[in-house]
């Protein structure tokens, strides 16, 4: 379980890194709960709306949402999460992945200043 430790952290120095240089978008990034923590659990949240493979953030850009996977620098995605990248997309909704804080601010910055 390291692995799911680690890109937690990392999830978090982006959260922390996003409120500190974009203090004034506070709500417009955010979670989506994806790592129920037992069977029962998931059953519960898949009939509450869980989707498998969603992305781990949501961020409403002035573009409009636009869906961030957080990845450690090995990292690769399941089959379900590239399921739900080719939804999103085909949907016309950006999709990125990001490996580390200065590409998740990169992605940010860009959907901030692209109108």
């Amino acid at each position: 379980m390291p692995n799911k430790h680690n890109e937690a952290n990392l999830q978090a120095n982006c959260v922390s890194a996003f409120y500190a240089f974009y203090p004034h978008l506070y709500g417009l990034l955010f979670m989506n709960y994806n790592n129920p923590k037992s069977a029962r659990h998931g059953g519960l949240l898949r009939r509450m709306g869980l989707v498998a493979g969603i992305s781990d953030m949501t961020f409403l850009s002035p573009n409009g949402a636009i869906f961030i996977e957080l990845k450690l620098p090995t990292g690769k995605q399941t089959q379900r999460q590239k399921q739900w990248q080719k939804i999103a997309e085909d949907a016309g909704y950006k999709y990125y992945i990001a490996r580390n804080v200065r590409e998740f601010l990169n992605i940010i910055g860009h959907e901030q200043i692209k109108k």
